[in-house]
């Protein structure tokens, strides 16, 4: 969506709102590079997972969901659960399992 600044607004509120589109296009921008240059990083092996280190939040891009993890691995779902379990690819969210992306590639790899 391509916000462009216009000098006649006269509505405060309109005003704010395209400001406010602005800054949130800055931020997913940035966020998106990110997020895609660390998930490069992982495949290439060149990031360092963080053992101890885990995302806030269940819906972070760093995690997969277990249906998610097992078609990307080729995997049964079940398995990937073991794997979350037993091999500390996975932590709980709200009951649910998240799988972490480079803890994943590193059993794949």
């Amino acid at each position: 969506m391509d916000v462009r600044s216009h000098p006649s607004f006269a509505d405060p509120v309109l005003t704010d709102l395209i400001e406010r589109a602005r800054a949130a296009q800055i931020v997913a921008a940035t966020a998106q590079s990110a997020v895609w240059a660390y998930i490069d990083q992982c495949q290439q092996g060149t990031a360092e997972p963080q053992q101890d280190s885990w995302p806030i939040h269940a819906d972070h891009p760093d995690l997969l969901t277990v249906a998610q993890a097992a078609a990307r691995a080729g995997r049964n779902p079940d398995t990937i659960g073991r794997w979350c379990r037993r091999r500390g690819v996975g932590k709980m969210y709200g009951g649910r399992w998240r799988v972490s992306i480079c803890r994943l590639n590193d059993i794949l790899a």
